[in-house]
């Protein structure tokens, strides 16, 4: 075989290689469609995957406090039937504004119960975002790491700032940093020097509110960034990139 015939084969059987992982990669993504609420009085994060008439691998809840991912197996018919390993199971319907059942396609959030451990819980939850993605790389978009090792720089940025631990904070933005403020105004931080130096300036009390109140796991993406809280900061590979401060 001549070297022409060889680089021409290896070419496309490097074609036919790409093409193989790009239907394996497709045919693992799921439409995934994302809720935060109550189970009774403790906040949790929720994302659903339904296909036809299962609740479809990647589906999961959390509880804000521990920020680890329960899985969800189950049915979905006129209400969905959540069941986690632990035995608990979630009986839940479609609702919109009005807390009236409704098709999925319509509505606003989830309402039901949870049962386990001989009690019963009512569960209260809003839908949030929606998106697809192959389970555990929700932020391919952004990176090919996994979503534990990217969000390990969102929780380091949420869990310094709220704690008012400014330079350890600072390790986890992408510098230069850009800061809208109003009117389509916007500042340019470009080292850790000087976003000590404008802290109070960028983060205020009521911005950091926001931030505490916001979940750093299962963020929506957008545009190439990953959004926490209702565009509070955006998130790009290498940390933090955008703020949104308070005017």
């Amino acid at each position: 075989m001549s070297r022409n015939l060889l680089r021409i084969t290896a070419i496309l059987l490097s074609g036919l290689t790409v093409t193989a992982s790009d239907r394996v990669y497709a045919a693992a993504t799921r439409e995934f469609n994302d809720y935060a609420g109550v189970v009774g009085e403790l906040p949790i994060g929720m994302t659903l995957s339904v296909s036809g008439s299962r609740i479809a691998e990647g589906s999961h809840y959390y509880y804000r406090k521990y920020l680890k991912d329960i899985p969800l197996t189950g049915t979905a018919g006129t209400d969905l039937r959540l069941t986690e390993p632990g035995g608990g199971l979630f009986v839940l319907h479609y609702v919109d504004n009005k807390s009236a059942s409704v098709t999925p396609e319509n509505s606003t959030g989830l309402e039901g119960t949870w049962t386990g451990n001989g009690r019963t819980i009512p569960v209260r939850l809003s839908a949030e975002s929606a998106g697809p993605y192959v389970p555990g790389h929700r932020y391919s978009e952004i990176t090919e790491e996994d979503d534990a090792k990217f969000e390990f720089q969102v929780k380091g940025f949420y869990n310094a700032a709220i704690s008012g631990r400014h330079a350890d904070a600072a390790r986890f933005v992408a510098f230069p940093l850009r800061v809208n403020t109003d009117a389509g105004r916007y500042m340019m931080v470009h080292n850790a020097a000087e976003l000590q130096q404008k802290w109070d300036r960028i983060f205020s009390p009521a911005w950091l509110k926001a931030l505490a109140e916001a979940s750093p796991h299962d963020l929506f993406v957008t545009n190439g960034q990953a959004m926490i809280g209702a565009g509070l900061a955006f998130f790009g590979q290498d940390g933090l990139e955008v703020v949104n401060a308070a005017p």
